[in-house]
Formats: C-alpha cells, structure tokens, sequence
C-alpha cells in the first residue's frame, strides 16, 4: 500500500520551486522584489515558517529572512533566471547578458572607448531578443548583489578595467559570471513573490 502524505506537510514545503541550478522559494507576499538570502538564514526562517504556519489560527510569519532586496535591473534579471530555470545554459546566458549590461553602463576599460563598443552593443541585443530578458525603466545594477565576503558586486566592473580587446572582455565576463553564479547556487537561496508565476 503507498505511503500516507500528509496534506499539512506538503502545504508547509509546497514553497520550493526548484533547489537546482539555484534555489528559488515562493515567498509569502504576492507583489514587490525578490529578496536574496544565504543558506544558513533561509534554513532559520523555514523552520519559522513551518512553526507559524502549524500554529492553529495563525497563517502568517512575523519576519522575513535578513536578505539583500533584488530591485531596480537586479528584479528584471532575476525575473529572466527565474523564467529560464529549468535550463541552467539559458540562465548562466542571461547572467552573462546582465553582466555586459552592467559593463556598458557602469564600466571603465579601453575596449569599451573604441568602436568595438559596437560589437559588444550587437551581442547584447543578440542574446537580450533570443532569450526574451529585457530591463525597464531607471535601472542601476543588473548582477545580483552578493555579501561581501563573497566578492560584492563590483569585482567584475574592476577586472574588466584594464581589457583592451573584446576578446578579452568577453573572457572576463565569463570567468566572472560564472565564479558568481556557482556561488549563487552554492551559498544562497532567492524568494520570489507569487506574482512571477505569471513569468
């Protein structure tokens, strides 16, 4: 006879979307950002949420995770690995595409001075058309935040600072998105609200 599954379990877990390439979580809140945390924190507020979610006539948790907010060009790429999440080569595409985002709006190297601007210009809209991610309206970083001690945000702008050929550029970009999002997948989890189901 098959085993018994118990309908309040399955409730109280039912939030994983998918624990690989990287973690994504239904948060409890239906609009607003994703919110990115670490392991460990996500672990602690699991345990929070099942305990108030078992508690009769008391569904909602009194905290969130300690976390870093995904707002601004970090909501629309985590929108687009979210939409890609069941295929991590589309995902680590969208993260390099946010990453040459983030060097043609904030970087500072040699290559990007030179008509080889154009170049990295068609590449981006290349990859931004055949994955369907796109950035909207007053955007500021498009790489996911990560806490200090796993490099910040910023490495990847200062390594590309001394690429002289798009050559170069591109392999950096790779090495870096690639170092990030392995960490991502390692070391953090992300909450979605309910309204990316619509992705």
């Amino acid at each position: 006879m098959a085993d018994l599954i118990h309908i309040d379990e399955w409730k109280r877990g039912a939030n994983l979307i998918t624990s690989r390439p990287l973690e994504f979580r239904w948060g409890d809140w239906t609009t607003g950002v994703a919110l990115l945390c670490t392991r460990s924190e996500s672990v602690r507020f699991e345990k929070h949420r099942q305990e108030a979610r078992g508690t009769p006539g008391h569904q909602h948790v009194a905290w969130v995770p300690n976390h870093l907010k995904l707002a601004g060009g970090s909501h629309f790429t985590v929108a687009g690995l979210f939409r890609h999440r069941d295929n991590e080569t589309s995902m680590r595409r969208v993260y390099r595409l946010a990453a040459m985002m983030e060097c043609v709006t904030r970087g500072t190297a040699p290559v990007l001075r030179t008509d080889l601007l154009r170049r990295l210009y068609q590449t981006i809209v290349r990859e931004r058309d055949a994955l369907g991610v796109s950035w909207k309206g007053a955007v500021d970083h498009y790489l996911l935040p990560l806490y200090p001690e796993h490099g910040g945000g910023d490495r990847l702008l200062a390594r590309i600072r001394t690429s002289e050929s798009l050559q170069n550029l591109f392999r950096v970009i790779e090495e870096e998105t690639d170092r990030q999002f392995d960490l991502l997948g390692s070391h953090y989890v992300i909450y979605v609200p309910r309204c990316f189901k619509a992705l």
